[in-house]
């Protein structure tokens, strides 16, 4: 690998560049950044992206700020950050596309003769098969939603998921999702990518305005994966257990309103508990959202008091079996 998109890789040094993956109605180039950090020494390649869905800005920035400050004298390997995956969606501060209305997290592998959004799927994904050795997708609650600090991986049988999930538990996180069947996981990129035999792990953590502690979580595990690669020194930390989840469940709004959670995002829940209210303007209890399952691990929720759309995405939760 000498080149991803313009940006060199040049043994012993920091280097940046662009990937086209498009044009604009006016005709002007749209170019993915591309920063490179490579090791003096040889090593696996780690790809980093972030702002495959443009309203979530921590991973963005905390690619950015890895890249700066990793030490390449101590690097063995190459690290790829794309801190900004989807910029129509990011420019638009928005989950979804603004050009063709796609979520780009369900269209993989793409299509090089689609819409905007199918052709830069399929770019990405040429270009990471490519490439990489190992991808880590780093994700949030995007504006909308809160969630708790976890990591997702491939539930599967070839090396690649095994792996992942090896990975995943040695960056940081004492909760892992273990994601299994096409009804959860069609379309998405890390999912395409683990059955082609590349293990891929998803940093969850946040939403909403980027704290210093979400900035934290993200730098961590990446350094936490780099080190469990031996690619930098010292050592992975691993948790003296885990709580693995298989199966998640999405909870949309029946009712607009403002949303009230009456449990915190990480907590577990038992079936009938209260989860959250949607409130109308009069203050009045349009609808309560309580928990279907016993043990449930409550992954994410609606802001205190943001408004909702009825069918909008409002908590999530997940369980052993």
């Amino acid at each position: 690998m000498k080149k991803i998109g313009t940006a060199e890789v040049i043994r012993g040094e920091k280097t940046k560049g662009w990937l086209r993956v498009g044009s604009d109605t006016d005709g002007s180039p749209i170019n993915i950044p591309v920063l490179i950090a490579a090791g003096e020494e040889d090593g696996p390649i780690v790809w980093l992206q972030g702002g495959i869905h443009g309203d979530e800005f921590g991973g963005t920035a905390s690619i950015i700020r890895f890249i700066q400050d990793v030490d390449v004298s101590t690097l063995k390997g190459t690290v790829v950050g794309l801190p900004v995956v989807n910029l129509p969606s990011f420019k638009a501060r928005y989950r979804t596309s603004p050009i063709d209305g796609a979520n780009l997290n369900r269209i993989f592998p793409g299509d090089a003769k689609g819409t905007y959004s199918q052709r830069l799927a399929r770019a990405l994904i040429d270009t990471i098969t490519e490439t990489a050795d190992y991808v880590i997708d780093l994700h949030s609650g995007g504006i909308g939603l809160h969630v708790d600090y976890f990591m997702i991986c491939r539930n599967g049988d070839n090396e690649a998921s095994k792996k992942s999930m090896w990975l995943s538990e040695r960056m940081g996180a004492e909760v892992i999702w273990q994601v299994g069947g096409e009804g959860s996981t069609g379309g998405v990129g890390t999912d395409y990518l683990t059955k082609q035999g590349i293990p891929c792990v998803t940093v969850e953590v946040g939403g909403g305005n980027v704290s210093e502690k979400h900035e934290a979580l993200y730098r961590e595990s990446i350094g936490n994966a780099l080190k469990a690669l031996d690619m930098l020194p010292g050592k992975a930390p691993v948790q003296e257990k885990y709580s693995v989840y298989r199966h998640g469940e999405f909870i949309f709004a029946g009712q607009g309103g403002l949303f009230v959670p009456a449990a915190p995002v990480g907590s577990v829940v038992n079936k009938g508990e209260l989860i959250g209210s949607i409130i109308n303007l009069y203050g009045d209890v349009a609808e309560e959202i309580r928990c279907s399952s016993d043990s449930a691990y409550l992954a994410a929720t609606g802001h205190r008091y943001w408004p909702l759309h009825p069918g909008q995405l409002v908590v999530e939760t997940y369980t052993k079996a």
